[in-house]
């Protein structure tokens, strides 16, 4: 997570070492889990219609086999944004996000280590250009 900020411009060069180092600490821990398989609950928004919608996304071999809402009922075949939020997937949010926008905090699974919450602002200087993805329930699966 990231710490104190200095003030509400964007990270400074060390903020965003400090960060990408953190992700790659849990990233390590993430992966020694071997977890390949498992459910896990997504949600994203940003400053755009249609963001919010929470899905349960069961991941086989890392990848995104199908799509539920919370309630249980298929949601139809795997498709973006969920496609993209497998927990390597979110690492690489994490990663892309922190070299390119003006702000970003993550938040890490104390139990899996991986990015639970990931929200920024991509620049500083525009307006309502914001976004979150939470990631929560992670259910490691029988392979």
């Amino acid at each position: 997570m990231l710490g104190s900020r200095r003030g509400p411009g964007p990270l400074t060069r060390a903020e965003r070492d400090s960060l990408l180092h953190e992700m790659s600490v849990h990233r390590d821990a993430w992966r020694a889990r071997k977890i390949n398989d498992y459910r896990l609950l997504v949600a994203s928004g940003c400053f755009c219609p249609g963001g919010g919608v929470p899905a349960i996304l069961l991941i086989r071999g890392g990848i995104l086999v199908a799509l539920e809402d919370t309630t249980g009922n298929r949601m139809g075949d795997p498709r973006e944004p969920w496609s993209l939020y497998t927990v390597e997937g979110l690492f690489a949010a994490v990663e892309e996000n922190v070299r390119r926008s003006d702000v970003v905090e993550v938040f890490y699974s104390p139990r899996y280590d991986y990015p639970a919450l990931i929200r920024g602002d991509a620049s500083v200087r525009q307006v309502d250009d914001w976004f979150w993805i939470k990631a929560d329930r992670l259910t490691p699966l029988r392979p």
